[in-house]
């Protein structure tokens, strides 16, 4: 069967790439490797401006996206191959050889979409005459898979001649995500992307914070048919802290990490500026971002407006030349230890131009008290999203398949055959624990030109006063 030529066969020899070593080629998958429209994503870094802070990271989505492929494909392999997890398969959810390839496929070309900075561009896509300037990397993934080169099949021929899986059914599975069926299985709290990317990112930017048992959390998963998803058994949850845990760490050093948030902010303000202004065409801008490398696109940029005479080009050379924007005032939205949220913090990640507004009116007061001549975009707004970071609702669906006597006794009373991660009481890391680390690592921030930072800081009490307006 293909399945099994995909996940047991070695004829094409090896790739060796950080964190897992050797990972054993096949036909199918070499071709889409050296697709061009795959080969792309060597230029688009994981991390974005996280070398700016961590040099060593500099890793791409190329070797990301092979990464999630082969954790995949272990992951498949203990569905075929454990006696337990063969067992708890049924009918409506079963790891035969067409879902195998799908989600071989699905995973690989999970980042396809990906363009240089895609994930600080989509936490608020800049609009140029009332329309979106940007797709979301997911809804792009259909345009590199049909993406035509001369002399060569494309990725979607590809899939149909040599992986024997429908082109429209990998992308429903990677536009869909958890919403779909089996998209649990590439987005959630177990999905082999966080595993690859916690761990990849921090081999690269070589800090101790994300260390995980990968193959013994493996060796834990088995299907949980009724949820279409994975489940762990007992000898899963000590390395499933792991990941939790790991997650927490990176968010807060590295993904949230300030320099890497300001350089984002500025970036967004950037694009945000450029697009209502229509500094550049739309189709411009859109060939830049979408056909361009991480490296490449900044400096495209400031070529393209080096003619414009503009406030704008003085943003653009401090992001270039790593001059970063420093943080004045820092905000916990969630008040003390409440659930309860100050829901002003977050609505300014919602309106963008109730963000520019305010940044503007700052630098107004400021120009007026101390007699300068900001432009507007000297000072920035990097507010929290609402959107949920740790999995918790897929966290709280979690369920554990029990072995041990004692959790087989439980699940016989409850009349239920798998038992909730959160009701097994085995694990401090709950969905509401996990809540806390949510609540913690989100702040909201403003930002300013380094040598503002004691004015702001004078100013605190007028200018908190304005931003809670």
């Amino acid at each position: 069967m293909i399945a099994e030529h995909l996940l047991f066969e070695s004829g094409g020899g090896f790739i060796r790439i950080p964190i897992w070593g050797h990972i054993p080629l096949s036909g199918p998958l070499k071709k889409i490797l050296s697709h061009p429209s795959f080969l792309r994503l060597k230029g688009v870094r994981q991390l974005s401006f996280s070398q700016q802070v961590y040099p060593g990271a500099t890793h791409t989505r190329f070797e990301h996206s092979i990464g999630v492929y082969h954790l995949m494909k272990l992951i498949l392999q203990r569905m075929l191959t454990s006696p337990l997890a063969l067992k708890l398969q049924d009918g409506n959810f079963r790891f035969n050889d067409h879902t195998c390839r799908v989600l071989l496929s699905a995973s690989l070309l999970h980042d396809i979409g990906h363009f240089p900075h895609a994930h600080i561009i989509e936490e608020q896509i800049p609009l140029c005459g009332g329309e979106p300037l940007f797709l979301h990397h997911e809804e792009l993934c259909d345009h590199y898979i049909f993406e035509k080169h001369p002399g060569l099949p494309t990725i979607a021929e590809i899939l149909h001649e040599e992986w024997k899986v429908s082109p429209e059914e990998v992308i429903k599975l990677i536009k869909g995500g958890g919403a779909t069926r089996f998209g649990k299985l590439i987005s959630g709290t177990l999905d082999p992307d966080k595993m690859d990317y916690l761990m990849r990112d921090a081999h690269h930017c070589n800090i101790p914070y994300g260390s995980i048992d990968i193959e013994r959390l493996i060796e834990s998963f088995v299907p949980d048919p009724q949820r279409e998803r994975f489940a762990i058994t007992e000898k899963g949850i000590a390395p499933l802290e792991s990941l939790l845990f790991a997650k927490y760490m990176m968010m807060r050093n590295v993904y949230w990490h300030h320099t890497s948030r300001a350089l984002s902010a500025m970036l967004r303000r950037l694009l945000q500026d450029m697009a209502a202004e229509e500094m550049l065409p739309a189709e411009t801008m859109r060939e830049l971002f979408y056909g361009s490398a991480d490296d490449r696109v900044l400096h495209e940029l400031k070529r393209l407006m080096a003619h414009q005479a503009h406030p704008l080009c003085t943003l653009l050379d401090d992001i270039v030349m790593r001059r970063v924007y420093k943080r004045a005032i820092t905000v916990q939205p969630y008040i003390g230890d409440s659930a309860e949220a100050d829901e002003r913090w977050f609505s300014y990640s919602v309106d963008s131009n109730m963000r520019r507004n305010m940044e503007q009116e700052i630098c107004a007061f400021l120009n007026k008290r101390h007699h300068l001549a900001l432009e507007g975009h000297e000072v920035l707004i990097d507010p929290p999203s609402k959107k949920d970071i740790f999995d918790y609702d897929d966290l709280k669906e979690l369920r554990v398949y029990p072995t041990r006597s004692e959790h087989i006794h439980y699940s016989m009373q409850l009349e239920e055959e798998y038992i909730r991660f959160d009701d097994l009481r085995e694990s401090v890391f709950r969905s509401d624990f996990i809540l806390s680390f949510e609540r913690y690592t989100k702040k909201f921030r403003l930002l300013c030109r380094p040598d503002l930072v004691e004015r702001i800081v004078a100013s605190r009490e007028e200018i908190m006063v304005m931003l809670q307006r």
